[in-house]
């Protein structure tokens, strides 16, 4: 109920926004920031009849943006955990290197602040993960890509500093670790989704 009251909450923001919006941006700007984040996986895992094996997990990063007026490019890391299980008894952990890219139509509200729906893609690499404090060799078979929609607020500092959130929810294609499940069980893969939250302040070239 959470995740679904936020993402209603950021698409109301940008429909308010774009009401009250005065102009598009003037011309053509190029700006680099950094930021933190947190996120994770609601869904994914496999099911075998009844029986489920449920992925989820949830943590905190960093990173880096670049952006180009209708595009951001970034580069984050992201480390989190979970309990993961049918019945949630399997302690799990993991580290991913995040490289997205996504559209962005930004609108004008004042001098001050500016709105812009968010959609495109960002590909997830595992490079790490352990499951009850074993390491698992096999950690980028967790990699994934995954297709995300949301929208942010960018407020202006000074005239070349400003402060951004974003809200992304995302869906993702099945990583290796649930096909190679599927196909050996006969089963089927679960879906995997999440939310990611970013914080950042970023500077105008």
């Amino acid at each position: 109920m959470a995740k679904k009251s936020l993402v209603v909450l950021v698409i109301t923001a940008l429909a308010v926004g774009g009401l009250f919006a005065q102009e598009e941006p003037k011309g053509f700007s190029m700006s680099a920031g950094i930021g933190a984040l947190i996120g994770g996986d609601f869904g994914g895992g496999y099911k075998v009849g009844d029986a489920k094996m449920k992925t989820p997990y949830f943590g905190g990063g960093g990173f880096l943006f670049f952006d180009a007026t209708y595009a951001e490019l970034s580069f984050g890391v992201l480390g989190g955990g979970g309990k993961w299980g049918d019945e949630n008894t399997v302690d799990a952990s993991m580290v991913n290197l995040n490289i997205g890219l996504l559209g962005k139509y930004p609108l004008v509200i004042n001098e001050k602040m500016s709105v812009f729906p968010l959609l495109g893609i960002d590909y997830q690499i595992t490079v790490s993960s352990k499951v009850n404090d074993e390491k698992n060799d096999d950690a980028g078979d967790l990699s994934a890509l995954w297709f995300k929609l949301g929208g942010g607020l960018d407020y202006a500092i000074t005239s070349k500093m400003y402060a951004r959130l974003e809200a992304l929810y995302g869906l993702r294609l099945a990583n290796k670790f649930e096909t190679d499940m599927k196909d050996d069980t006969d089963g089927e893969t679960l879906l995997g989704h999440g939310l990611t939250v970013k914080l950042a302040v970023g500077y105008k070239f």
